[in-house]
């Protein structure tokens, strides 16, 4: 099975985000349509028609890139592997492509080494027929003949992942809706609009023999000696369901003995999450021709087709929505028995919360998207001179519907609004390069562009009454955005050898690439890049390098700013059911390039061609990073931060070989880096760019990116919380900064083990510190839901460490729920749905085995291969927080990693794949 072949680089782009560019190729020809995914997210991309893809990464994740035909690749996402916009880049060099490298399929000479033949000498190389003979990765020789060719091989693929659910909230499973009244816990029924689960022991209480809407086995009523039913529990937790996903791919080719073929390829992928009924499909076809036109000559020629659906997007918050509906309801409520009333109206245990299947049932989030491209490339080489002429188009339509409709709990207006986001692309690229001896070389680039970007988006409100619901309205607004880009982009980079510079010993490498870039939405629109390195190599016969990389490289802001994620700012923690996008991110016209300088100390060594060595040290500075800016009802996409980051990363490789057949290898990576807002371009001393209007992560002069930023207790100069006339701590009203979330460092540990046709892979990750906020467990807290307040709220006589406002040392002791006090008042309802965010703020450290991997090529012929794969992901996780993990990101946005608010549940994910091919 052939390997993928990766470029990677990476650009900083977006509010504190990383997005992770890169380009897919096939014997150095772009390959659209790939599939690259974020491993255990729903973080999803294709490559464009030239092969080029960004997605959106943070340090640690683990990327899979996979295509019909190919063998899937994953990468591991540190900063070892990245390089900087526009750079010249080596491909990765793992043990999955150095085979590939070797061109196995080679024509045999003379100086190949040796292999294994499956055909009789004589007879074989005796037919005059032959018209090549191939070596594959096994060293099997084998021969192809002429009626070999014109003739159709075909490859059928098919991957089965299933998921399950782990690391889910606990819940406490004693205790009923209701409050106390004169100093006793009292049920409260539905209709009386109580949400608390402050109320009885669910063991006091049964069912009568009066079924009802809400209760069908009966009302619930105070149980007395010999009458009624116990009550039915029920575990929110099986209220997620295991996910699913199938992919079956289809690829045809027919090749000729010049080595001219047509190819067809076909995906078609469907799934599920673990919200019930959520799904998604996918169709992907491809057909790529290439041909040798002469012997320095040929072209390729790729028409691909995208077709995505997902009913579940999200866009309006749903599925964070659904999750916080189905955790605060209480235990001895089962949602699954109805969702309407007679009425029409929601069947929940309060008419001021949702039932989640309501919110299903009712679900307005959808997203459809198809694009179409199409790439001509053609290549001409001859000695030393190569030159590429590329032209590629690409059309694509994404179209969303979202909004809330009549009877959601905390929503007194019915929205509906649909979306329709539409982008032309058109390029065209000429590369010239000339080769001198020994790797030296000139090259040329210059590239057209041009980009167009058509938003409509149609927000309906008004609602008289259900029927009108969504597309009939009173009144609605209508946002109509055409946006254009003209692009010339002229590059020029060579690279010069100087060698013996100790007699026989030392060479230097020197590097350079300069380019200008005019873009028509840019003010004062011309750009200039450059890039410079020096590679010191084999000073004394010591296999040791030396590298310096310095960029200084402008970049102007995408013409697309679809992270809606960014609305959620608009609102406090409170406001939650009533969240939605209603706002965008418009790039500007004029706008303000993004500018960073790079520098890099590198340092490699390799040690009897076993053990490598890669040390990299560091440091970059950003100019001009947009955010979001809110004034008011409106927001703006903004130039406003600068900031800079230092960085040590080591990568430790190792390979032994244990005779024929038996090999281990592994990977060991360490980053660590820091980074600090140096200034704000506003006149602002902050801006948040993730979570809610009273928990947020912020950018602060002077502070790492993305510290977290809330409510704390009141302390005094001496840093002691006080505390209040009644016994608990007081709220602050100002807020600070409580942890900063990213990571004091990460480590990568990647094995690979071989013996014979099989192959284990197993991989470990480890994450160092870095805060979360875990706004989940505070508002389980409120509502008397989680595992906490059940075991707790009985607590008596405790007294609270801290200093009354007088300044004495706290003696008054307090009951954590006292009866005959208002419900109001006890130890977690007292300071709001979102609680103290100090107290939520917990330690991100975690060390997990991320993926395991077992595959199986099966002995058949080089004309028949059958490859079988086994794997699972997230096998085991070790962390200092029990339900929150820093990798499930709020609203599947990377920008709100280290905010836990009813997000996603982590799966564990096992799969199999098999390939055949004939």
């Amino acid at each position: 099975m052939k390997k993928l072949l990766l470029f990677l680089f990476i650009s900083t782009i977006g509010f504190s985000q990383t997005i992770y560019k890169g380009n897919i190729s096939d014997n150095g020809m772009a390959l659209p349509g790939v599939t690259v995914c974020v491993v255990n997210t729903h973080n999803c991309v294709s490559t464009d028609f030239y092969g080029n893809y960004a997605i959106e990464v943070k340090v640690g994740d683990v990327l899979s890139i996979s295509y019909i035909g190919m063998k899937t690749k994953l990468i591991r996402i540190t900063n070892l592997a990245l390089q900087k916009n526009g750079e010249s880049v080596n491909p990765i060099t793992s043990s999955d492509y150095t085979e590939k490298l070797k061109k196995p399929s080679d024509s045999v000479k003379i100086a190949a080494p040796s292999g294994r033949f499956e055909f009789n000498l004589e007879d074989g190389l005796g037919d005059k027929n032959i018209l090549k003979i191939t070596r594959n990765e096994n060293g099997f020789y084998s021969l192809k003949k002429g009626f070999e060719y014109n003739k159709l091989s075909f490859e059928l693929n098919q991957e089965f992942v299933y998921s399950s659910p782990i690391r889910l909230p606990k819940y406490q499973t004693t205790y009923a809706q209701g409050r106390s009244f004169n100093g006793q816990t009292v049920y409260q029924s539905p209709d009386s609009n109580e949400i608390f689960s402050w109320g009885p022991n669910v063991n006091t209480l049964s069912y009568s023999g009066n079924p009802s809407e809400y209760y069908p086995q009966g009302d619930i009523i105070n149980k007395t000696a010999g009458n009624g039913n116990s009550l039915q529990l029920y575990d929110p937790n099986n209220f997620y369901r295991n996910s699913i996903s199938n992919k079956y791919s289809f690829s045809s080719q027919i090749e000729s003995p010049k080595g001219n073929f047509l190819k067809v390829n076909f995906i078609y992928k469907a799934g599920t999450i673990s919200i019930p009924t959520a799904r998604n499909n996918e169709i992907t076809s491809s057909l790529k021709y290439f041909r040798n036109v002469s012997e320095h000559s040929k072209i390729e020629t790729v028409l691909s087709y995208n077709d995505f659906e997902n009913n579940f997007s999200n866009a309006n918050f749903g599925v964070n929505k659904i999750i916080f509906a189905n955790a605060v309801t209480p235990i001895h409520f089962d949602n699954k028995t109805a969702s309407t009333l007679s009425n029409g109206l929601q069947r929940s245990y309060s008419g001021l919360e949702n039932n989640p299947y309501y919110l299903i049932e009712n679900n307005l989030d959808t997203n459809k998207s198809k694009t179409f491209s199409f790439n001509f490339n053609h290549k001409y080489s001859k000695e030393s001179i190569s030159n590429v002429v590329n032209a590629s188009f690409q059309s694509s339509k994404i179209s969303n519907t979202n909004g809330q409709g009549f009877y959601f709990a905390g929503n007194n207006a019915p929205n509906f609004d649909k979306r329709i986001e539409q982008f032309k692309n058109l390029t065209a690229s000429e590369t010239f390069t000339y080769n001198f001896f020994n790797g030296q070389f000139i090259e040329s680039k210059i590239d057209f562009k041009y980009q167009q970007r058509q938003l409509e988006r149609n927000y309906f409100n008004g609602f008289i009454t259900p029927a009108d619901f969504p597309n009939n309205s009173l009144s609605q607004n209508k946002l109509d955005v055409s946006q254009e880009r003209i692009e010339v982009f002229y590059n020029v980079n060579g690279s010069y050898l100087i060698k013996d510079i100790f007699d026989y010993y030392g060479e230097i490498t020197l590097k350079a690439n300069s380019s200008f870039n005019y873009s028509s939405t840019v003010k004062n629109d011309l750009m200039t890049n450059f890039l410079a390195s020096a590679e010191m190599r084999n000073f004394f016969d010591i296999p040791i390098w030396f590298s310096i990389n310095y960029s200084d490289i402008k970049t102007e802001p995408s013409l697309q700013n679809n992270n809606l994620n960014f609305n959620s700012l608009q609102y406090q923690v409170n406001q939650f059911h009533q969240l939605q996008n209603n706002l965008e991110l418009i790039t500007p016209k004029n706008a303000i390039p993004t500018k960073e300088k790079f520098t890099n100390f590198g340092l490699y060594y390799n040690l009897n061609y076993k053990w490598n060595l890669n040390l990299n040290f560091y440091n970059k500075r950003i100019e001009n990073l947009y955010v979001p800016i809110f004034n008011q009802d409106m927001v703006n996409w903004s130039p406003e931060v600068n900031y800079k980051q230092n960085g040590i990363e080591v990568e430790i490789e190792r390979t032994n070989i244990y005779g024929r057949n038996l090999s281990y290898s592994f990977n060991f990576n360490f980053t660590y880096y820091k980074n600090e807002v140096t200034s704000l371009n506003s006149d602002q001393t902050k801006i948040p760019f993730a979570g809610f209007v009273d928990v947020n992560k912020n950018y602060i002069v002077g502070q790492p990116l993305g510290v977290l930023v809330g409510s704390g207790y009141l302390r005094d100069n001496n840093q002691n919380v006080i505390i209040g006339e009644d016994g608990f701590p007081i709220k602050d009203s100002q807020p600070k900064i409580l942890g900063n979330s990213n990571p004091d460092f990460v480590i990568g540990f990647f094995n690979t083990l071989k013996y014979k046709r099989i192959t284990l892979n197993f991989s470990f990750d480890w994450s160092q510190g870095g805060k979360i906020w875990n706004g989940t467990q505070q508002t389980l807290n409120y509502y008397g839901k989680s595992e906490l307040t059940g075991n707790q709220r009985n607590i008596t006589n405790y007294v609270f460490d801290g200093v009354t406002q007088s300044g004495l040392k706290n003696t008054k002791a307090v009951s954590f729920y006292d009866p005959n006090l208002p419900l109001e008042q006890n130890r977690w309802t007292r300071y709001g749905v979102e609680g103290v965010a100090e107290d939520a703020i917990e330690d991100a450290t975690y060390i997990r085995l991320s993926s395991i991997n077992l595959s199986y090529k099966l002995p058949y012929s080089s004309s028949f291969d059958i490859n079988i794969s086994f794997f699972v992901n997230n096998a085991f996780v070790v962390s200092k927080s029990k339900t929150s993990f820093t990798n499930n990101t709020m609203f599947n946005s990377i920008e709100t990693k280290g905010l836990d608010y009813f997000n996603s549940p982590m799966m564990r994910s096992f799969g199999s794949s098999l390939t055949i091919k004939f």
